[in-house]
């Protein structure tokens, strides 16, 4: 439902404290902040026969005793986080994904597996040596480049600033390309209509520090593998050290088999000198590329009305605490409904957890998400043909309970700015926006813009495929 703007970092939890040692510092707010009475309020407005779709009065707000406690909601938060970092495909987003079904079983609802196959790409060893013997700090695999044998590739260095066209003069070497951090908060007005704010007045933030946006353009692989480069070495200007370390960026990208890393500005200045100086570099990405299984699960709670249907959905890929944790807000709303009697649910609500959101091209259809996997395998619980049921809502659920911290580059780390994270709320139109703004007026800690996206391609999130199918979605 709300996409936070630093959780789209996409840092890794590789070599990073897990939350037990930082419960008070940086990814989530502490267990009293973090609350699902708004979630379940929106949810409330659509699926209660008794409701308008816009909302509802507040005489006619449900009585909410089956809501998990706080205690509960922040024992799923660290369940998730504890298994490490659940990059697509690997046996910790694995152990995730049976962690949550057994929630869901355990509330009574029968749950469906879709099994999925990938190519998947997984890091073992990551290193950068100049030839005169110093160690350049690499801070991060760029993901699924490629690998290198285990003791690495060596290589003259040729270097490249900006934008590169063309990499034929670094055939047969080590290209070292230089990419500037792009401001996020230029996209984000770009591609998204304000419809409104809670509190009043909040409005596109002046700059956001981001590298989701650099990371996602990225450097183009393929065209250096075309060119016969050895392998790419990617220095990211205007990102503290700190910021970059366990970068997972871009995630939309398919497997180059051409080895590339990320370094810090302070590291690319080294290898910038040496290599003016002739020194030669050795890159090793050691690892394995293997076809793995990885599902998708999702639960079914009738209602009165089959014919109609809300989709709740989230991803359970993601590398750190707050990404993905959306799965602990789909578990706290089918707790919620499922305590309820079926008369109290006007229509069936599906509850949607998809694999494939950190490996879009090979999950994605036609440009859009991963969950447009699932809506094109399911096609019976949501579009509307005969004998099929229409889908009249969409809730997608991704962020949770992030605190704001932005990137200081001249400090060399983020730091806090104190306030509740700036959730971007989409919107696919009016009464949506009416349906959240009903839901979270009256919280306390809330800092959200309301958008429209300008296209369904440039939407952020698993929300996505829903608005492109048609669907109402929030």
């Amino acid at each position: 439902m709300a996409l936070d703007l630093q959780g789209h970092g996409r840092r890794a939890a590789i070599g990073i404290a897990s939350i037990r040692d930082r419960e008070a510092r940086r990814l989530v707010l502490k267990r009293r902040d973090f609350s699902t009475v708004g979630l379940t309020a929106l949810l409330a407005g659509i699926v209660f026969p008794a409701f308008p779709s816009t909302g509802f009065s507040e005489q006619r707000k449900p009585s909410i005793p089956a809501l998990p406690d706080q205690r509960k909601l922040w024992s799923w938060i660290k369940r998730l986080n504890s298994f490490g970092p659940r990059l697509t495909g690997s046996p910790a987003q694995a152990r995730a994904i049976d962690y949550l079904a057994g929630e869901l079983r355990g509330m009574g609802l029968e749950v469906k597996r879709d099994q999925l196959t990938m190519r998947r790409w997984m890091p073992r060893t990551t290193a950068f040596k100049l030839s005169n013997g110093e160690v350049i700090e690499v801070a991060a695999p760029f993901p699924y480049s490629g690998l290198t044998p285990p003791g690495g590739i060596s290589g003259k260095m040729v270097l490249f600033n900006g934008r590169v066209q063309a990499f034929e003069k670094a055939r047969g070497k080590i290209a070292v390309v230089t990419v500037k951090r792009r401001d996020l908060a230029a996209f984000l007005e770009l591609v998204t209509n304000r419809r409104g704010s809670l509190p009043e007045g909040i409005d596109f933030p002046k700059a956001v520090t981001t590298p989701l946006i650099t990371g996602l353009l990225g450097v183009p692989i393929d065209k250096a593998r075309e060119a016969g480069v050895l392998a790419v070495d990617c220095i990211f200007e205007g990102v503290s050290e700190v910021q970059l370390k366990g970068q997972v960026l871009p995630f939309t990208t398919p497997y180059w088999g051409l080895p590339a890393i990320w370094v810090a500005q302070s590291e690319g200045e080294r290898i910038k000198a040496a290599s003016k100086h002739g020194l030669s570099g050795r890159l090793t990405l050691d690892g394995t590329l293997e076809d793995v299984a990885t599902d998708t699960i999702y639960a079914v709670l009738p209602g009165c009305n089959l014919l109609e249907t809300i989709i709740i959905n989230t991803h359970t890929d993601g590398p750190n605490a707050c990404e993905e944790n959306g799965g602990a807000g789909v578990l706290a709303l089918a707790h919620y409904f499922s305590s309820l009697p079926k008369s109290a649910r006007n229509r069936s609500l599906v509850f949607v957890l998809v694999t494939g959101h950190f490996q879009l091209p090979q999950f994605g259809r036609h440009g859009n998400q991963a969950t447009a996997t699932w809506l094109e395998m399911h096609p019976e619980l949501w579009d509307g043909k005969p004998g099929h049921a229409k889908a009249v809502a969409g809730a997608t659920i991704e962020h949770l309970g992030c605190t704001e911290w932005r990137d200081d580059f001249a400090k060399g780390h983020p730091a806090p700015t104190g306030k509740p994270e700036l959730d971007l709320i989409y919107t696919s139109n009016k009464s949506m926006s009416d349906v959240y703004i009903a839901a979270a007026r009256g919280r306390k800690k809330v800092r959200a813009l309301i958008v429209a996206p300008a296209a369904a391609q440039v939407m952020l999130g698993e929300g996505q495929p829903l608005y492109a199918s048609g669907i109402p979605t929030i």
